[in-house]
């Protein structure tokens, strides 16, 4: 497999604009990002590429191969215990002498994308996908596409690594090299190669709160926040170029020759999130996709309603 460092632009498949879905991680809070979806299908919205870190690749690739409802359904269904499990007495044992590099047992999560993820639907859909996901040996950060999945396996391999949060869950051989890990500390939000693919509008779904008002609590709390905190630099750096590169386009300058106007589109919690990255639980799924949804109409319902008499559209 070889990095997306130049990707090849890819050509519309209409007259319509070449869209492309960006669904960056953030644990159990990635339910919110099926709501935002949700609304924007709704609409009547066709997306070309969709690209995920995380739990946002896990999302993507069940929106690539058409399975949007048990995508939903699963959220509402699925716990903690589904996903992961505390680790037995010999993995512990293996974990104290080094042998093990994650905390937790991730079985159940494999054993889930291999009942459900389909390789022939990701291979054919309408919606080019691919994953962000980072090698602890090489340091090296790659956006594998489908096009660089031959098998399943391979296809099992490069879901678990880009879900595999550093420390907690353990890392994954990728063609048999390396140790590779969520790519979300370095890219968690492959914007620019999305637009290097000819993206007219890039959607994306982050799932850290506009705002965040309250302190932690305890270490485990402190390591989210830093977490969250890395997560965001990442995503606001990539919404950060591609505004400047629209700016320098419209000055007509030098730097932006060869490029065009990209739209932006940006979904985020607007209210706290009373989730962490580990905590999965129906209940609270149902009011993330409720909230991803209501908010996602909100913004669709602004970006859509006509400017003011005399106001200059942005």
């Amino acid at each position: 497999m070889v990095a997306q460092n130049n990707p090849p632009m890819l050509r519309k498949a209409s007259d319509r604009p070449f869209r492309a879905l960006v669904m960056p991680g953030g644990g159990g809070r990635g339910a919110y990002q099926v709501g935002v979806a949700k609304a924007l299908f709704e609409r009547g919205l066709e997306f070309d590429l969709a690209f995920g870190t995380s739990i946002g690749g896990i999302n993507a690739t069940f929106m690539a191969q058409g399975s949007m409802a048990r995508l939903e359904d699963m959220w509402c269904t699925i716990r903690g215990k589904d996903v992961f499990s505390l680790p037995s007495a010999p993995q512990i044992g293996r974990l104290v002498l080094g042998h093990k590099l994650g905390l937790l047992d991730t079985r159940p999560l494999e054993e889930l994308l291999r009942r459900e993820v389909d390789l022939q639907k990701l291979k054919t859909s309408r919606m080019k996908i691919g994953w962000c996901t980072t090698d602890l040996c090489s340091l090296e950060t790659r956006l594998l596409t489908i096009d660089d999945i031959v098998s399943t396996n391979e296809l099992i391999d490069v879901l678990m690594a880009t879900s595999a949060i550093p420390m907690a869950f353990p890392p994954r051989h990728i063609q048999g090299h390396g140790l590779w890990v969520d790519g979300g500390l370095v890219r968690n939000t492959p914007v620019e190669t999305a637009i290097q693919m000819g993206a007219d509008e890039v959607y994306m779904v982050l799932l850290h709160p506009e705002k965040i008002n309250v302190c932690p609590v305890n270490m485990f709390e402190v390591l989210v926040r830093c977490l969250d905190i890395v997560l965001e630099a990442s995503a606001r750096k990539e919404i950060e170029t591609a505004e400047l590169y629209n700016r320098l386009l419209a000055a007509g300058s030098e730097e932006s020759r060869g490029r065009k106007n990209v739209v932006i589109r940006v979904f985020q919690p607007r209210k706290p999130v009373n989730t962490t990255l580990l905590e999965i639980h129906p209940e609270r799924s149902r009011r993330l996709i409720k909230q991803g949804y209501e908010e996602a109409n909100e913004i669709l319902d602004m970006y859509e309603r006509p400017p003011a008499l005399g106001a200059t559209a942005s």
